[in-house]
């Protein structure tokens, strides 16, 4: 029986390392591209009036803050702290935290003077703490393939989904998915996309997954046939409506 991915019930490709489906660690690698694509949009509404217009007044007497104060808590600084309710935790805190746990379970491979082999853990170097938030993603998307070897990868994406969703519900911001041309390889329907900021494409309809030249070298060997097919019925049914 094949192993099952441990975010989504789909099958493991045999023989893999990797404890998530391709689909699942392609989303986990663009959920941190769009996090740094969202720390733009952010920063852009820590002004009072940054964000959709509001009608009518606020009822206040006193001059408003110079910033708003739930995007603050976004981008300012903290801790996370073991029991902590995530959403009360900034966005760094919490891609330290996870950087940190990355840094301390990567394996280095090195051979003493007798040649024998040694796997030391914790050597991953992390950024430093003072780097920006954007470097910080950049990091989780270079050792996010390790981080989908470790069983500590669903909450690594069940944290990084929720925090996603905190910030687009400030900037109403989210995933565009781009349709592709050719169906699906595997159920058939014309239900591939491909999502901003993602590697592959993946079915709507099944779920199954490619990365973009398996999808290319799928394209070109069916859409030619597709289209040629359609030519005909397009001139069938013009001859019909001509008799």
């Amino acid at each position: 029986m094949s192993a099952i991915c441990t975010i989504c019930p789909r099958p493991l490709a045999p023989g893999t390392d990797l404890v998530v489906c391709r689909g699942c660690a392609n989303r986990l690698r663009a959920g941190f591209r769009e996090l740094a694509r969202q720390l733009l949009l952010l920063e852009q509404l820590l002004p009072p009036g940054g964000g959709p217009p509001h009608r009518g007044g606020t009822g206040r007497a006193h001059s408003p803050l110079p910033v708003r104060l739930d995007v603050l808590n976004l981008l300012g600084p903290g801790q996370l702290l073991p029991g902590d309710d995530q959403d009360d935790v900034p966005i760094g805190p919490i891609l330290h935290a996870w950087a940190r746990s990355i840094a301390n379970s990567y394996p280095t491979i090195s051979r003493d003077g007798h040649g024998t082999l040694h796997v030391q853990q914790g050597y991953a170097v992390p950024v430093a703490r003072r780097a920006d938030l954007a470097g910080w993603c950049a990091w989780l998307v270079t050792y996010a393939p390790w981080a989908c070897t470790q069983p500590s990868v669903r909450a690594l994406h069940q944290q990084l989904q929720q925090l996603l969703a905190r910030i687009r519900a400030k900037t109403g911001d989210g995933p565009a998915g781009t349709p592709r041309d050719a169906p699906c390889p595997e159920c058939g329907d014309w239900a591939l996309v491909t999502f901003n900021g993602e590697d592959g494409v993946e079915c709507e309809a099944c779920g199954a997954c490619m990365t973009a030249e398996e999808y290319a070298q799928h394209s070109g060997a069916v859409l030619p046939g597709l289209t040629a097919i359609a030519v005909r019925l397009a001139l069938k049914q013009a001859a019909d409506a001509a008799a």
